[in-house]
């Protein structure tokens, strides 16, 4: 009888085995594992700049783990690893038999079962996935060695804070690698598999602490450590340091935008599973002063426009420092700017404004770094100047500031003080002189968020290589006005006619009529007066004055002489969306809408000999193993059909011809390179004349002041700023392109030329200069007052017989053009 229930209970349990079987997870799949990996962003430089994972892991090799850290973790999590054959009987029966004792849940996994819960099935409690675990844990212990096994495990594990992996989990606590973590860190990462997120010590310092002091026990025990090693390491707190973590801070919206560049490639689950390593065109020098300089400019137009008072208002019991603390939470964003304060007391007599931060720490706003808060009114009015403290700010003021700089020092003051002293046995009252040091509050100044936005972009001209890109002020990486706003364009549009009407023969001299000038639609019964921005006219010019002054009246007359579908032909050689342009010649004043990354990119062409490159921001792709599958200027050659279909990576590259392409002759291009020389030197692009090497730029408002243009470039770098509110509405009167985008174009040129070679525009051999009449654009006469030199074509300079002939028109008081305007 007994034989026939040994059979009786081998057939059963066989059965068992058999019917749970059937429907098991292939485990042979674990030799394809393929773990999820962290696709990192680089700068040009290789310095990180944004991580990308659906898991934060970084694969390690076994042999590459320190063995005080396997065998630590063997003695906390699985004793008998080298022993069992994917699960431990005793254990389970003696968790088993405690838990229905005791009605607690203590597990009896071992390493093997942990990663086949992890891998192969799902943590759902049930006695059914529980012999599905043992099956597949003997197994896989058939199929792999024990090494495998572990290192799979080391990789595979979450040990908390959103870490898998041991090298992971050693860098987000720890900030280190492996080889160097003591053995207070070692037990406290080997404590983890246990309960990641209940002794993660980020979050749970205090238990987490308990949990290291628990393994250390057991190094000790199982002779890990010494008694001597022990002691250290018990008295130690948990040396946190806790690792940046890497969303692309340091350059938001570029990051974001190669990120979508990717996803866009590759498809979501590759780009966050996949551990590309992406080398970027990004110079992180340029970006920091690109963010700098727009966030300055931001700060300085609406500070221009007036104070519109206290964030909140609060009174002392309003419990205030939760309040802080609240608002710096939900207001996020704000800390570009500054931090919350709270106004506790108005002092009058020192004219200034005590002020709390959060945890209580005390600080003071001087009446010189409030006196900038007029009241805002509306757009184009201010309250009146600010007399005193009182005008701004009262007790309970909630405000944004910022803490200066430049701090006041310590003062040593001599005080004469009043002391007792006895002489003879008798009491009496001195005078005596001390030196005292007073150390002043911490200063801080009165600030508060922008309403207005900004965008810049930088590109190399020579190749195209995005270097720098702000898509707003705010870092937030969400819309990016660089690259995703299309704003009407203004002046900055007008080089595209004035080189359009040098190719079709004009010169810089040519003779423009700048006077009155009324178009008319018969059809549609409208009319329209055309404006420069003086409301002035001046009579016949020179075709340079007319982009140097950015005279519309002048540009209007040229446009219609060269031809509106010829501009807009021209344009799109450049790169410009031309698609939905008007054929009318109000485009040539700027009225299409267009990216700032795009004109940018278009002004590189007059820079670069008239060659156009495409804008880039990645020049290379690993995958995980370190083998190049994107590369610029290359292209596939041979893809994997099954990679292909899914992700498009090539598996082999050739190079490619060069991108670049030349759309304008080398002349044509420096003559609008000169032309916008002009601008700077004599016109409306006066600002970057600061920055002190050779630049062309052009300024564009646009009606009613509601988008402000600055782009230019060195013989290096192209750069461009627009300036604006979001939904579009009036700057302000006089807030124009060169008040209100130039100084940001220019702060940022000032800090990026310390970083660029010092190149001068190159000079085709064909071009020749000429000294003319500033005023006439003619040869110099007895009554020239000031000449100017300037550029030709070779053979078209001027003689004595053009200045009675090069006159296009004469000076009419005003014009009525029929047709469509």
């Amino acid at each position: 009888l007994a034989g026939l229930g040994f059979i009786a209970g081998v057939l059963l349990l066989t059965g068992i085995i058999w019917y749970f079987a059937k429907d098991l997870p292939d485990f042979n799949s674990i030799a394809d594992y393929q773990p999820k990996l962290i696709t990192k962003i680089y700068s040009e430089n290789n310095k990180l700049v944004a991580e990308y994972a659906k898991e934060k892991r970084v694969y390690v090799a076994l042999e590459d783990v320190p063995e005080k850290i396997v065998k630590s973790l063997l003695a906390t999590e699985d004793k008998k690893f080298y022993e069992h054959s994917g699960f431990d009987l005793k254990g389970i029966f003696r968790a088993a038999v405690k838990n229905f004792l005791l009605g607690s849940r203590e597990g009896a996994s071992t390493i093997t079962q942990q990663l086949v819960k992890n891998l192969l099935l799902t943590n759902e409690r049930t006695y059914t996935r529980k012999v599905k675990e043992l099956i597949l844990s003997y197994r896989i212990e058939k199929r792999f060695s024990k090494e495998e096994i572990l290192e799979l495990y080391l990789n595979h594990i979450y040990l908390g804070a959103g870490s898998y992996g041991v090298m992971q989990a050693a860098l987000t606590y720890f900030n280190t690698d492996l080889d160097s973590l003591n053995n207070a860190q070692i037990a406290l990462l080997v404590g983890l598999p246990k309960a990641p997120n209940g002794y993660n010590p980020l979050k749970r310092p205090k238990v987490a602490r308990f949990r290291r002091d628990v393994v250390l026990g057991r190094m000790l025990a199982t002779k890990l450590i010494t008694k001597e090693e022990y002691d250290i390491a018990i008295k130690k707190d948990l040396q946190l340091n806790p690792r940046k973590k890497y969303y692309g801070q340091a350059a938001p919206d570029y990051s974001e935008h190669v990120r979508r560049i990717l996803k866009d490639k590759y498809g979501s689950k590759f780009l966050y599973t996949s551990g590309l390593q992406v080398n970027t065109t990004l110079d992180l020098e340029l970006q920091e002063s690109a963010q700098k300089a727009v966030l300055k400019g931001v700060r300085s137009y609406d500070r221009r426009h007036g104070w519109r008072g206290p964030i909140a208002k609060l009174t002392f019991l309003d419990a205030w420092e939760t309040k802080l603390k609240q608002l710096n939470k939900a207001y996020s964003n704000y800390k570009v700017i500054g931090e919350f304060a709270y106004v506790y007391e108005i002092d009058s007599e020192n004219k200034t404004a005590k002020i709390m931060l959060k945890d209580s720490q005390k600080a003071m706003v001087p009446f010189r770094e409030l006196k900038w808060a007029r009241k805002f009114i509306e757009t184009d009015k201010k309250g009146p100047s600010v007399k005193k403290v009182e005008d701004v700010l009262d007790i309970g003021d909630v405000i944004l500031v910022k803490k200066l700089a430049k701090q006041q020092k310590a003062k040593e003051v001599e005080k004469t003080v009043k002391k007792t002293i006895t002489e003879n046995g008798i009491e009496k009252e001195v005078q005596e002189k001390v030196k005292e040091t007073i150390q002043p509050e911490l200063e801080y100044s009165l600030e508060q968020y922008p309403n207005v936005q900004s965008a810049l972009v930088a590109i190399d001209v020579k190749t195209g290589a995005v270097k720098a890109l702000v898509g707003g002020f705010d870092k937030q990486g969400t819309f990016n006005r660089a690259i995703q706003a299309e704003r009407q364009v203004g002046s900055s549009f007008k080089p595209f006619v004035y080189a359009t009407a040098l190719e079709k023969g004009f010169k810089t001299n040519s003779i423009l009529l700048d006077a009155p000038i009324i178009l008319r639609d018969n059809e549609l019964n409208k009319a329209w007066k055309p404006q420069n921005y003086s409301e002035k006219v001046y009579g016949p010019s020179p075709l340079r004055r007319g982009i140097e002054k950015s005279r519309n009246l002048m540009t209007i007359r040229l446009a219609r002489k060269v031809g509106i579908s010829n501009i807009i032909k021209f344009a799109s050689k450049f790169g410009l969306p031309t698609e939905n342009m008007e054929r009318n010649l109000s485009t040539a004043l700027g009225s299409a809408s267009i990216s700032l990354i795009d004109m940018v990119s278009a002004y590189t062409v007059f820079a670069n000999t008239g060659i156009y490159n495409k804008p880039y921001f990645i020049d290379s792709i690993q995958d995980r193993k370190g083998t190049l599958i994107y590369k610029k200027g290359y292209n596939c050659v041979e893809c994997s059909n099954e990679m292909a279909q899914e992700t498009n990576v090539p598996k082999e590259l050739e190079e490619l011809e060069p991108s670049g392409e030349p759309i304008i002759s080398d002349t044509l291009a420096y003559m609008v390179t000169d032309l916008l020389q002009g601008v700077v030197k004599r016109g409306t692009g006066w600002r970057a004349r600061a920055v002190g090497v050779p630049i062309a730029a052009k300024t564009g408002t646009t009606n009613d002041y509601k988008d402000s243009w600055y782009v230019g470039y060195t013989a290096d770098l192209a750069v461009g700023v627009w300036s604006g509110f979001d939904n579009p509405q009036t700057l302000g009167n006089q807030e124009t392109g060169s008040g209100v985008s130039g100084p940001i174009w220019t702060d940022f040129m000032k800090e990026a030329k310390k970083h660029l070679p010092n190149s001068n525009f190159q000079i085709p051999e064909d071009i020749v200069f000429v000294k003319v009449d500033e005023k006439t654009g003619q040869l110099p006469t007895e009554s020239t007052k000031k000449t100017i030199l300037e550029v030709f074509r070779n053979g078209e300079e001027p003689n004595t017989q053009d200045n009675e002939e090069n006159f296009e028109g004469n000076a009419m008081e005003s014009d009525i053009l029929e047709g469509i305007y």
